[in-house]
């Protein structure tokens, strides 16, 4: 499978429809990287990213681990982003962009809870090691 198709499926799964895109490739491929890494590490495999493809190629439920476990990067990345959006109003109209990280932080949470749940199903000593290779997301709950 080539990196490139991973890429548009994350894309395709934060829904980035703007122009320009809201992630750069660089920074999917970054999240991807991590990913293979956690799965590696998580799910006990062997993957790497060799000339833009995946060796050895993808299984159909670990490409779903690793796009979860993106998502996971991405929604940090996102929250990161959006951190100084402001709130603006003038007048009868309002423009409140201040709770976007907040909504990163919750989805990137609901990402977590989802990759922990499909590793341990298919891990049963996922989380019994004293390193979790998964990144925190932490909301203002």
């Amino acid at each position: 499978m080539a990196l490139s198709d991973v890429r548009s499926k994350l894309r395709l799964e934060y829904d980035d429809s703007g122009t320009p895109p809201q992630l750069s490739d660089e920074q999917l491929n970054r999240a991807i990287t991590r990913a293979v890494t956690a799965i590696n590490l998580n799910l006990e495999r062997a993957y790497a990213i060799v000339d833009e493809d995946f060796q050895p190629n993808l299984e159909a439920d670990d490409e779903e681990a690793l796009l979860l476990q993106a998502m996971i990067t991405v929604c940090a990345m996102m929250q990161s982003k959006t951190a100084r959006n402001f709130s603006f109003s003038s007048g009868d109209k309002k423009i409140d962009k201040t709770k976007q990280p907040d909504y990163w932080a919750k989805l990137g949470q609901s990402y977590e809870a989802r990759y922990q749940q499909m590793v341990s199903e298919r891990n049963p000593d996922y989380g019994t090691e004293t390193v979790l290779l998964t990144p925190q997301i932490y909301g203002n709950d």
